[in-house]
């Protein structure tokens, strides 16, 4: 059992019998949360073992909107890594991101990003999601601010969900796209932007109408739909932000990454919560996949006969996106032919169960040996 994962429950105790494997240049995942404290103890080491580079999301409390606290928080996300987690060839390494706020300095967030203290800037709708209560009312109150990071090539991470109430939930990515994002890609063309867990058909065609921007797919935008979400009782472990929608959408976006479409990369927006959190009320907005989520793509690329094209969307087109030199190891994932041993649910060392997202693919795949 992997030292980070305090306590499980184990299905399908079978030694597998490999069916075949894909090697893959060690992948990156470009928009994660681990959070802090215990919850960031037990779920570092899991995107240590799988990702070389991983842009970690600034929506603590406090949120990261300076220097100080970046460097304090990527110095504790990397002494809680496992030692186990630790390789020579394309280390584990976190990029922080800043949280777009008033309380930003522009000349220390150049600086910063200059120095490699700030990897990008983060858009919150307010209220949109966990943690966002500090985020903006609207794009166009940051024209200065995203001016100068235009300037300075620092990157735009957007979360594209409109907050009104009066939009249907399942049309708000589209609507944030058209009302807010649009204006500023075209009053601002130089600037970089990533529309993050992009979710919906809009979302693919926004993308490849506006050739600034690029976009992360996450893992269970990829495999499940709103069908899985709500048909048979709601789910709590499958509520996020944006939801998971329609399966025509989660068709176009399947049909999007396996093209090997450039534009589009990894980005697993894994997000833990407590069950706690989960099931109660109202449930917290995110999904844990950050144990399975590799396993679940490239299941989901095996389905469609795909799998020549993993290797661009998880380890290569997020690389040309963010100018990153390619990995020098590789990742083997070994598809088997019978279940697979595999966890359900971790425990922090606070006593929080957090339920892991794609067990049932993780029955048919697993990662051989990290390079």
């Amino acid at each position: 059992m992997s030292p980070w994962v305090r306590s499980a429950s184990i299905l399908a105790r079978t030694i597998p019998s490999v069916a075949s494997s894909i090697e893959i240049p060690t992948p990156d995942d470009w928009h994660v949360h681990l959070r802090d404290g215990p919850m960031l103890e037990a779920v570092v080491g899991y995107s240590a073992r799988r990702f070389r580079h991983s842009m970690v999301m600034p929506n603590l409390v406090p949120p990261i909107t300076d220097a100080s606290a970046a460097v304090a928080y990527r110095n504790r996300i990397l002494a809680a890594v496992p030692p186990s987690e630790h390789r020579e060839l394309d280390p584990f390494t976190p990029w922080i991101v800043w949280y777009c706020s008033p309380a930003i300095d522009a000349d220390e967030l150049v600086t910063s990003h200059e120095s490699g203290e700030a990897a990008a800037v983060k858009y919150y709708p307010a209220g949109a999601t966990t943690n966002s209560d500090g985020g903006g009312t609207s794009l166009a109150s940051f024209m200065t601010l995203f001016e100068r990071m235009a300037e300075a090539r620092i990157r735009l991470l957007v979360h594209a969900e409109s907050t009104d109430p009066t939009i249907d939930i399942f049309d708000r990515e589209e609507a944030f796209l058209t009302e807010e994002l649009a204006p500023l890609c075209a009053a601002i063309p130089e600037l970089g932007v990533t529309v993050e867990h992009v979710s919906t058909a809009a979302g693919v065609d926004f993308v490849a109408e506006h050739p600034q921007c690029a976009a992360t797919v996450t893992p269970h935008h990829l495999a499940r739909d709103r069908s899985d979400l709500l048909a048979s009782g709601m789910k709590p472990d499958l509520y996020c932000k944006p939801v998971i929608n329609s399966a025509a959408d989660r068709e176009r976006l399947v049909a999007t990454v396996i093209s090997g479409d450039p534009a589009f990369c990894l980005g697993t927006d894994s997000a833990p919560h407590p069950t706690t959190a989960k099931y109660g009320p109202t449930a917290k907005a995110g999904v844990f996949n950050a144990a399975y989520g590799l396993e679940v793509v490239a299941d989901v690329f095996d389905r469609h006969d795909a799998l020549a094209e993993l290797a661009n969307f998880v380890s290569r087109n997020g690389c040309a996106i963010y100018g990153v030199d390619p990995p020098e190891g590789t990742v083997e994932l070994e598809r088997a032919s019978i279940d697979l041993e595999r966890a359900t649910h971790l425990t922090t060392s606070a006593g929080d169960e957090v339920v892991l997202f794609g067990d049932a693919e993780a029955t048919r795949w697993r990662i051989r040996t990290p390079g």
